[in-house]
């Protein structure tokens, strides 16, 4: 779930919860991780295009073609 919430004469404040994981800590820990990481990326080359106009190319630098793993 994405929120965005407006900061008057600041901009947009964006919060994201992400929930719906099921399974033991040992299982879920690892999933919530990756999902923090994913979200982290997207929202700073975001961030970076929005207020200078920057691709930064973050989420497909994550994973290039090519590269096994």
């Amino acid at each position: 779930e994405w929120l965005f919430e407006e900061l008057p004469g600041a901009g947009t404040f964006v919060s994201i919860r992400n929930s719906g994981f099921v399974g033991t800590p040992e299982e879920v820990i690892p999933r919530v991780v990756d999902a923090t990481e994913g979200f982290t990326l997207v929202l700073a080359g975001l961030k970076a295009c929005l207020e200078h106009g920057i691709a930064l190319n973050l989420v497909a630098d994550r994973f290039p073609r090519g590269l096994d793993g």
